[in-house]
């Protein structure tokens, strides 16, 4: 339910914080005084369009702000807030601004939502209604789900019927990707080609550098071969300065006098190993002076070899785990177009079974809506006689597919059936949509009476009515008081009204008044007290504030909705 609404620069509202409370909370005030005004800024920062006309004049920005107690969300609402990122806390706080140049920007819980997010959130928090604009009821799309939560009788059908869909359009989807018997050979072929191309090129990891390496080598042999030559002269050199011949002289030096200090002893020993390494290293050049020497130097196999390769990686992967997936891949696609015939004919045998089943739980959930909606339609009809509509006809229209084919492509998880409600306002009219129904009056009425029947089924804790009650009066006016206090035993209902009756009924009574000061206008919403409540009503009926008479009929008409009251709650303990 909305805890609190904080509207600022809207309109005449300079800045306005109202807290909420349960059941009934009625808004009255004086024409003019600014009650459209809140249900825009509800509806605005509900995901209405930004108007940038709604800014109060002399401001550049507006904003409203509403929060809602997260006490009793439902599991899809948790779910949809879960998708969209929102973490779940103690309060949803659902903020928007908007500017001059038309720019707004929606957040819930201080996070950017698009405005998509924001009207599929605040859909199953909260409905408004005027009479013209009567939100989630006037959705035909609705009207299916309006009825299954009117009985329960449906729901273990359907939870039967999305499973057998499931596994249906499951086999149907991969049966589609089953091309024709030829067309199924001509890729066989390819996959063929393929896989033996991969598997017959052998390439293991790391060969590719080793073929880059080994081919520089090739073309740099002379190079390698006056290297390693002069390298070996200047170890080997005869003339007397060769690297081993120094390093000689120098170990007869230091072993003449190594006996005369530890130092000269060490130095020795370690040209020793010196020595012994050079003797190796001299060797070993010689040797691979000796292999460059009698190698024949030719990259072509190298070449062709890389050319294997860098084919393969071009067509197949970057990497050869790359080409190894795809490897995989084709293997297990040609495995699966090679077995097609076997797994086509039991795709084929389970889409026919459970087409059986699909067009057999579809008609039971259809038998079940149509022995239902007799209630409901009695229901429905019993709430528009009490709200004096007693020449109406409601009538909920139920279309069944005329042919097995078509149900299985028209099928979904509340299975086949197209329903809308249909309603005659007044005797010998014919029946219509919701949205075709002319009066606005007959509306608000017809909408009251269906909210009676479905306000706890929709799953939605608050209700907005605007100004539902116009053209209504006398015991009428009685009635609608009646039924408004019965969706509020256990809901959060807001109404702007103008009906004493109404007034008489709430649980919480805010008067919407303006006033003028330093030449500009300003629109306020207080909480009235018993007392002032009283005077409200007195002014709703047309008394003069003083009369005694007034004052005796505004407490008797808040004793008797008070006993009402007392009555439903009564009732409801039973």
């Amino acid at each position: 339910m909305i805890t609190s609404l904080h509207i600022k620069n809207i309109a005449l509202i300079k800045e306005l914080k109202l807290e909420l409370t349960t059941g009934l909370n009625i808004l009255s005030g004086e024409t003019g005084a600014g009650k459209s005004i809140i249900i825009d800024s509800l509806n605005f920062v509900l995901g209405d369009k930004a108007d940038k006309s709604l800014i109060r004049y002399g401001e550049s920005t507006a904003s409203v702000q509403v929060i809602f107690s997260t006490d009793n969300l439902s599991d899809e609402l948790k779910n949809t807030l879960n998708e969209t990122g929102i973490e779940l806390d103690d309060f949803l706080i659902i903020r928007r601004t908007m500017n001059e140049n038309s720019k707004n920007e929606c957040r819930i819980n201080d996070m950017a939502v698009t405005l998509t997010a924001l009207k599929r959130i605040v859909s199953q928090l909260v409905d408004i209604h005027s009479q013209h604009e009567h939100q989630s009821l006037l959705s035909e799309s609705n009207h299916i789900k309006i009825l299954d939560n009117y009985s329960k009788n449906t729901r273990e059908l359907k939870v039967i019927l999305k499973q057998r869909l499931s596994i249906y359009r499951k086999a149907e989807n991969e049966l589609s990707t089953f091309p024709s018997e030829d067309e199924r050979a001509r890729q066989m072929d390819i996959l063929s080609f393929q896989i033996n191309e991969i598997t017959d090129a052998k390439i293991y990891e790391g060969e590719e550098e080793k073929l880059i390496q080994e081919r520089l080598r090739i073309n740099n042999s002379q190079k390698i071969i006056d290297a390693l030559s002069s390298a070996s002269n200047k170890l080997n050199n005869d003339d007397g300065y060769s690297a081993l011949t120094s390093i000689g002289y120098s170990i007869k030096e230091l072993n003449s006098i190594a006996k005369y200090n530890e130092i000269y002893a060490d130095l020795l020993q370690r040209l020793d190993v010196v020595k012994i390494e050079l003797n190796d290293i001299a060797s070993t050049i010689s040797d691979e002076i000796d292999d460059a020497s009698n190698e024949v130097f030719d990259s072509t196999q190298v070449e062709k070899r890389l050319d294997v390769i860098r084919s393969i990686k071009k067509r197949f992967g970057y990497t050869l785990d790359d080409i190894m997936i795809f490897l995989d891949k084709a293997q297990n696609e040609y495995d699966r177009l090679n077995f097609a015939e076997e797994r086509i004919s039991k795709l084929e045998s389970i889409i026919k079974n459970e087409s059986i089943e699909i067009i057999k739980l579809s008609k039971e959930l259809h038998d079940k809506r149509v022995e239902i909606s007799i209630n409901f339609e009695k229901e429905i009809m019993s709430n528009l006689n009490d709200l004096g509509m007693t020449g109406s006809v409601f009538k909920v229209d139920i279309v069944y597919p005329d042919n097995n084919q078509m149900l299985l492509n028209k099928v979904g998880e509340n299975g086949v059936d197209e329903i809308k409600f249909l309603i005659s306002p007044n005797k010998g009219e014919p029946l219509r949509p919701l949205a075709k129904i002319a009066s606005g009056g007959e509306m608000s009425r017809f909408m009251l009476g269906l909210k009676n029947i479905t306000a706890e089924l929709e799953g939605i804790d608050t209700l907005v009515f605007d100004e539902i009650d116009t053209g209504i009066s006398g015991h009428i006016a009685k009635v609608v008081a009646n039924k408004l206090f019965n969706i509020a035993v256990k809901r959060q209902v807001l109404a702007v009204t103008h009906l004493p009756q109404l007034a008489a009924m709430a649980d919480t009574h805010y008067l919407i008044s303006k006033e003028e000061r330093d030449g500009k206008t300003y629109t306020y919403v207080n909480p009235l007290n018993p007392n002032a409540s009283l005077k409200e009503i007195m002014r709703l009926t047309g008394a003069d504030i003083n009369s005694k008479s007034g004052l005796e009929n505004a407490k008797e008409l808040k004793a008797t909705c008070d006993e009402y009251k007392k009555s439903k709650s009564i009732a409801s303990n039973i």
